[in-house]
């Protein structure tokens, strides 16, 4: 059974469904406060042939089924995210127009031109990062040369095909949960994570085999990718290194991160160079490119928020830091969500693997 009681009505759901298993959080709406309901997960054991809930729907719908029914999750509307690596993201900008109905014209104008796939096989969604209405002419002369003219407007634009979203509707018509809304993973760890910060933050979700990295401004996730690295990788160099079985090692590697002290040096980081190597290749790419977007304002990113289920990994965040010479903080999604205090130790650690189901089940909330 859940935590806490409440009116279903105000009850919020988020499921994150991966290929290393199923994530749900339950949040009350207590005066525009998120309480946390209850929670529950899967893990697949090391070793298993993971799988994408997409690829086999049946199974992730059981497997969700089976979730729910732990956690004490009841019959109410879930929002679920679409993973980062099928989501198309682009920042453009559009004449203002003086009509919602010429503005929809432009964006998609601009958008035929950037998507993978014929825009009528998508779904988008515009999320406009300026206000879209006339505005007078700045006249502030020391105005960024790069800041938003008042002529035009930027608008993030996100989708996916609508395939996609078809198989997504189909697991969960099979487990029996009714689908509210399905999110992006990006927006969901800004709720979760970054808040009404209005820095410049990367957002880094290091998963067990995949990792995405997000760069937000005030709150708009304006460059997303996603790589297929991830914890196991450190599984496997502990295996193979020390010939012991997967199992072992994925045991090992957690009690490194659970028992190492904070800036403690040792011979446990040397396991984490095939993880963090190609991490750090890919966030200096991404600062190359963000540095050179024309549509943003600030060109720096100020810190870095670490997050997903192998971000315990010992040292990770020191080696980050030092290398990039900027300041990484592990993040918190229970900071804004009132929490059981005798429950904190767990919830502390279980936390990482659950920002995006936090996220999405204050979708309704913020």
């Amino acid at each position: 059974m859940g935590l806490f009681g409440g009116a279903a009505k105000k009850r919020f759901v988020g499921i994150d469904l991966g290929s290393s298993g199923i994530k749900a959080v339950e949040l009350l709406n207590e005066k525009g406060r998120a309480r946390l309901m209850t929670y529950g997960y899967s893990q697949s054991r090391s070793g298993e042939n993971l799988f994408s809930p997409l690829e086999r729907p049946k199974e992730a719908a059981d497997l969700l089924v089976k979730v729910c029914k732990q956690a004490g999750i009841g019959p109410v509307k879930a929002v679920a995210a679409l993973p980062m690596a099928s989501v198309f993201s682009a920042v453009i900008s559009v004449p203002r127009e003086k009509d919602e109905k010429h503005l929809k014209e432009a964006i998609n104008v601009q958008v035929r031109k950037l998507t993978p796939m014929p825009l009528e096989e998508m779904i988008t969604y515009s999320t406009f990062i300026d206000p879209w209405k006339h505005m007078p002419k700045a006249k502030d002369a020391s105005k960024p040369s790069d800041a938003p003219s008042a002529d035009h407007v930027r608008v993030l634009v996100t989708g996916t095909a609508k395939s996609m979203v078809q198989k997504y509707l189909e697991v969960f018509k099979l487990a029996k949960v009714e689908l509210q809304a399905i999110d992006t993973e990006a927006f969901a760890l800004i709720r979760s994570l970054v808040g009404k910060d209005k820095g410049t933050v990367l957002i880094l979700d290091v998963g067990h085999t995949q990792t995405n990295l997000s760069i937000v401004d005030k709150g708009v996730p304006f460059l997303n990718r996603s790589m297929h690295v991830g914890g196991a990788v450190v599984t496997d160099q502990i295996a193979s290194q020390l010939g012991i079985s997967v199992d072992q090692a994925e045991q090992m590697k957690h009690d490194l991160g659970t028992s190492a002290a904070p800036g403690a040096e040792g011979g446990s980081t040397a396991f984490l160079d095939s993880l963090i190597q190609p991490i750090l290749h890919e966030i200096r790419y991404a600062f190359d490119l963000y540095a050179r977007m024309e549509l943003t304002e600030s060109k720096r990113v100020e810190k870095i928020i670490l997050t997903g289920g192998s971000s315990h990994l010992p040292q990770i965040d020191v080696a980050l830091s030092r290398a990039l010479n900027l300041n990484v903080y592990r993040g918190d999604p229970w900071a804004r969500v009132v929490v059981p205090e005798a429950l904190r130790s767990v919830l502390d650690e279980v936390g990482p693997r659950l920002s995006v189901a936090v996220g999405l089940a204050m979708r309704e909330i913020d």
